[in-house]
This record gives structure tokens, sequence and C-alpha cells, in this order.
């Protein structure tokens, strides 16, 4: 079955499910009225039932979408390499690093000929500036370029980090950006009035903070041996789900210590932007929900969006977990409106009030004290910088059998602008 026909069937399973969700939602909400509550408790099991469908559909859809775009960026590169049928000396040099890279993995500690190439090789490509190639003091051998975007084409199917914040190629662990404060003033004045010194802009360094992010695989020595065994696809994936989840974790909630420094490591405040005294440059506004500490409703949502500037809301995002998702799901306005409306065109995102949605799981619960809820143009939001490409050491003396592959990377994050997100605290 094609990419296209499977998102044309997620598509039609997901609106079906969906207009089963939104008529067992009314019955409910009509037998509360009622105070037929054994009948809204049948209803609510149902629409439990009902939900799990609307989930897998969704997530189907969004998965093959993903593919889908993964698909096109990969026929772009190869049409962009047929257009240029020559190679120059640097794409012979990825050629046989990929090449001799894979022996390197597949033999067990018996070729140190692929090691010594390995390390020509890599010394031969820093030569000529090729910048994907990571040359530290920590031993092992960098992962192939194309194997490495492939990982982080992998990532995207487990986890919207990457798509969302800003990512950046740091050449040192020094790294720092420059975000304005504003600051600057202005007035008016007549034709020979006198003008006064006004105020400048004031301007602050957001410094990420940086950890190694690892993986640690393993496979038999029998599937290395065996030549049907895609080494390529199994490391990808491998590494792929890990670093996805660690990442979705640590631009959370990291606390700064050989990770990144998350979002919530600094707890939000009320205070709003440019208010005086400015927030903690690392301290977001949040907005109260005024729904329970186990419900959200939907005047809290709007009010996220409006307090959020216009000037982030072009490009702007809803981030939340699954289950935060499916409570927002059952929301309505006074005309019984849903405030959630599903993608159902190919390409299309999921929409709530108007703006797409992230499953970022790693996201709170909705809960006492919690932020289950985030809104607005997260690239502007945080930056995470990667420090030097992936790199590979292989251990085949640990566990007897097997060989672990030890690949790690090193990066770090911070709060870039602190204005351009918005988080629903519940109470």
């Amino acid at each position: 079955m094609s990419t296209f026909v499977a998102i044309k069937e997620a598509i039609d399973k997901q609106a079906t499910a969906f207009d089963a969700f939104k008529a067992t939602n009314d019955e409910r909400i009509e037998a509360l009225g009622k105070g037929q509550t054994s009948v809204a408790a049948e209803l609510e099991q149902k629409l439990g039932k009902i939900e799990v469908d609307v989930t897998k559909f969704t997530e189907l859809k969004n998965q093959l979408d993903i593919e889908m775009g993964l698909n096109r960026e990969r026929l772009e590169e190869l049409e962009a390499r047929r257009s240029s049928p020559g190679k120059t000396v640097l794409d012979n040099l990825r050629d046989e690093h990929k090449t001799t890279f894979f022996d390197w993995m597949r033999n067990k500690g018996q070729s140190p000929q692929h090691e010594v190439r390995l390390q020509e090789l890599q010394r031969t490509m820093a030569e000529h500036k090729d910048i994907t190639i990571g040359t530290g003091a920590t031993g092992g051998f960098a992962v192939p370029e194309e194997i490495s975007r492939e990982i982080a084409r992998q990532e995207l199917l487990f986890s919207p980090v990457r798509n969302l914040i800003k990512v950046v190629q740091a050449g040192t662990s020094d790294y720092k950006e420059l975000v304005n404060q504003r600051g600057a003033t202005s007035g008016w004045v007549g034709e020979t009035g006198t003008r006064s010194a006004t105020s400048t802009p004031q301007l602050r360094e957001a410094v990420p903070t940086f950890g190694e992010l690892y993986a640690y695989p393993q496979v038999s020595e029998w599937s290395l041996d065996d030549i049907f065994f895609n080494v390529e696809a199994w490391l990808a994936e491998e590494v792929a789900q890990e670093f996805a989840l660690q990442e979705g974790e640590a631009v959370i909630r990291g606390n700064g210590s050989s990770k990144p420094t998350g979002m919530l490591n600094t707890t939000p405040v009320l205070t709003a932007d440019h208010a005086s005294p400015l927030r903690a440059s690392a301290a977001y506004q949040y907005i109260a929900s005024d729904g329970s500490p186990v419900a959200l409703s939907g005047d809290s949502l709007i009010d996220v969006i409006y307090t959020l500037n216009s000037a982030y809301r072009a490009g702007a995002t809803w981030a939340m977990n699954s289950v935060t998702i499916g409570a927002v799901r059952k929301l309505k306005d006074n005309d019984g409106q849903y405030f959630w409306q599903p993608g159902l065109q190919m390409g299309q995102p999921d929409r709530l009030l108007g703006y797409t949605v992230a499953t970022w799981e790693q996201m709170d619960d909705v809960g006492i004290n919690n932020f289950p809820v985030a809104f607005g143009n997260f690239r502007r939001a945080y930056v995470l910088a990667d420090r030097v490409g992936l790199r590979v050491t292989r251990d085949n003396v640990t566990n007897v059998g097997f060989v672990r592959f030890y690949v790690r990377r090193r990066e770090g994050g911070i709060v870039l602008n602190n204005d351009a997100i918005k988080w629903l605290r519940t109470p």
C-alpha cells in the first residue's frame, strides 16, 4: 500500500471516529445536565473507547505525513545529486568514510586497519572543512553525514522537539546568543524643540548549558555476521528513539547540570511582558486556568492565545501530551462548536482554536500546580545547540556474544526569549 493511500485511509477513519466522539460526548453532556449520572458514566466509558480510536488514527495520520515529508527530502537529495553527476573529492571521501565505518562496525576488533583508515579519512575530511565531522578528544569515530541526517530524520518520528525549537550548529562550547530586551524609548518634539537623549535597547546573553547525550545499543555478534542485517537502519532507529526521548525531557525540565537547561527549570511566573522589574531571563509567563486542578476550560485556552504578543502568534503552536489532548478534545464553545478540529487533509495538522498542535509526551499532565499546556513560537523561545556531530565507540568486551555501540552527541540548550511562549497552569 502506498503512503498516499495509507494517509487517505487514516484520514477517513479519523473523521469517522471523531464524529462518533462528538456525538457520544454531546450525549454525555446532555445526560449530566439532566442529572442522569449513571447514563453519563456509561457514556464516559464509551467515550474513552472511541477516544482511543481517535488518538490512534490521528497519530497514524501524523506519522505518515512526517514519513512522506522525509521521503520527499530524500527524493530531493537524489535529484540534486543527479543534476550534479560529477563527484567532488569530498564526495568520494564521504563515500569511503561510510563504507569503512560500517566495515568497522561489523568487525569485532580484529581489523585495526579499519580504525587507522577512519582516522585518516576524518583528518582529511576536516582539512576539506567538512563541518559535519566532529573531532573531539573522547575517542570513537564520527558517524557518516548521511547516517547522521537519517538519525535526525528518525528523531522527528518520535518527538516534535527538533521541529519546534531553534537548533543551531555551535562551533564552540562557548556559544552564546544575544537577546534584545527592548528598552528603547522615543518621544515627540516640535520643529525647534530640544531633543533629549532616549534610552537604548538592553541586550542580554543566552548561554546554553552543555552535556553529552548518549545511547548505548547492543547487537549480537551473529547479527553482525549476517550480511542481511541492516546495520545502518538498526543504528539509526535505535539511537533516534533514545535521543528523542532524552531531548524531549531535557528541553522541558533539564536542570542544566551536564544537560540543557529546560523551559520549566525556572518556574513560570505571573509577571507580564515588559513589566518592571522584568521577569528573570529564563522565566516564562503563565496564565492561571479558571478550571479545576483536573480539568481545563476553553476560556483559559483563549486567554493564553491573547496574552501572547501578536508578534509571536505567527508560527505559534500548541504543545501538550496525549492525555491533555484527550481532555481538550471534549471542550466546546457557547455555540456548541468543538474547539478542536482534526486535520482531515494530507499534510494538514490538527488545530486548536486555529493553531496547530504538537504532541509532546514529556509535557505535564493536567494536575495541581502543573503546566500541561504551552502556546507560542518555540523557535524564538528556546535554542538547542549541537556542539559536534555524532560519534561512536565500539565495545565488544563488556557483554560476551554481543557488541555495544556507545553513540553520543554534545549539545546544550537554554531559554532564548521568554516572551515567545505562554504556559497554562492548573490550580
